[in-house]
């Protein structure tokens, strides 16, 4: 390409293309970070509703060993709820 006023059409050309795919992948991924900024509010928000009994705002170390023995009353729950699922899964389908 011997001709500037053709390069200059060229890349111009080539940036409008880049920056058309560009711009909507970037306010994208800024909707994925707002949304998940939100979600982690609300569960915050959830959190301190139902652990914070003195409705200060904050979790006491009472009210985090409260909530701490929630987690784990539902991890084990979980954890039962697998093992019978293994349980009848191999009693049906015996080897």
């Amino acid at each position: 390409m011997k001709n500037p006023m053709l390069k200059l059409i060229v890349l111009t050309g080539l940036m409008t293309i880049a920056s058309v795919a560009v711009v909507p992948a970037v306010q994208a991924a800024d909707d994925k970070a707002e949304a998940a900024a939100a979600r982690k509010a609300q569960r915050q928000a959830e959190m301190l509703k139902k652990y914070d009994a003195n409705q200060d705002g904050k979790l006491d170390a009472t009210e985090k060993a409260v909530r701490k023995a929630d987690k784990e009353k539902a991890r084990t729950e979980r954890a039962a709820k697998q093992h019978e699922r293994a349980e009848q899964a191999a009693e049906q389908d015996p080897k």
